[in-house]
């Protein structure tokens, strides 16, 4: 089948974690005595770990539970993930991504190792990654609802290493709390990166509403909104903060949407078709591939023949993903460039 694009990928909203290769992660398992369930096989921990049917956010992020422990702590693992990650990403046509991730819950609670210890593994495997592949990368720190007793430290790393790749900081749910009602301390956390000139992206409209969304704009001075489908609950708020004044970038994955119950399983009403109709600032992700066994060639089939984006709408969503990027000059007119210079005829 001949593939649907030719023009290159920026993919912002990408959980590190949540991209692992799912032979990966049985061998990790063989290796550490650690099982997932009873899964021996790929197919067997796709059953246990993939979301194919309407959930809710919570639900699908149990997976996490289930997988992680197999790389926590295992600092060559970690290396080992964002490497295969880089390889992933170029045979997809991805010439730049943001892996986002929380390097906290890469630690068991007694490690004694630190969460610096954990960007610097990650960093390793990207580096090697873009020496071997061609693809450029950033990271993302992410602060997780119920934890936040790191979130002053995540905010440290942000600020501190920045030489290792890392550009920005997220917050997001966890199976201990999805509704995006987060802790005082994100919020002021934020305030401060908003002030040290920190880039910050932010999840909300997914488990909550729009007013989640217009609190992640004007009380967390977020840049990009993770998300963010249902700031259509509330059209005044959508039509100022998104089209008139175009506030923040949307990071929109359309397959999790679904998944997560985030948005009703009718494809030509999703959000994203009106977000491409109104010219709003959004791109196209795949947010957890391994919750959702999705790759970026069937997000953009998703997102072209069920909910109706053209082949030029599709490019567009790259170029807005190029500008969102929290890449640094020049890397970040580079990959603007080479995203303009494919763009395809109307």
């Amino acid at each position: 089948m001949t593939k649907l694009y030719s023009f290159p990928i920026v993919e912002l909203h990408l959980h590190l974690y949540g991209a692992i290769r799912f032979e990966t992660l049985l061998d990790l398992s063989r290796k550490r005595g650690l099982p997932m369930g009873n899964a021996t096989t790929v197919a067997e921990l796709k059953d246990l770990l993939v979301t194919d049917t309407p959930k809710n956010l919570a639900a699908v992020l149990r997976a996490f539970e289930i997988f992680l422990p197999v790389v926590k702590d295992d600092f060559e693992a970690i290396e080992r993930v964002a490497y295969e990650l880089c390889e992933d990403q170029a045979k997809e046509g991805v010439i730049y991504f943001e892996g986002r991730y929380s390097p906290h819950r890469l630690l068991n609670d007694d490690s004694p190792h630190t969460a610096r210890e954990v960007v610097e593994a990650v960093t390793r495997g990207l580096r090697r990654g873009k020496a071997d592949f061609g693809v450029d990368s950033r990271q993302i720190l992410v602060m997780i609802c119920g934890l936040p007793q790191y979130n002053w430290e995540l905010l440290e790393l942000v600020e501190t290493c920045q030489e290792l790749g890392v550009v920005g900081i997220d917050v997001a749910g966890s199976a201990k709390g999805a509704d995006e009602k987060y802790e005082d301390s994100v919020v002021e956390v934020f305030q401060a990166a908003y002030k040290k000139g920190l880039h910050r992206t932010a999840h909300a409209g997914e488990a909550g509403g729009a007013r989640e969304v217009v609190n992640a704009l004007n009380e967390m001075h977020a840049e990009r909104i993770g998300h963010g489908y249902r700031i259509l609950r509330d059209e005044a708020a959508y039509r100022n903060h998104f089209l008139e004044e175009r506030r923040a970038h949307l990071e929109a994955c359309p397959y999790s949407s679904v998944m997560t119950g985030a948005v009703p399983p009718e494809w030509t009403e999703h959000p994203v078709r009106r977000w491409a109709e109104d010219g709003a600032d959004f791109s196209i992700s795949r947010d957890d591939p391994t919750c959702f066994d999705n790759s970026i060639e069937s997000e953009m089939e998703l997102a072209h023949t069920n909910i109706g984006l053209t082949i030029h709408q599709l490019w567009q969503a790259q170029l807005n993903a190029a500008k969102a990027s929290f890449a640094e000059e020049p890397l970040k007119s580079e990959v603007i460039a080479k995203v303009k210079a494919t763009e395809p005829a109307k």
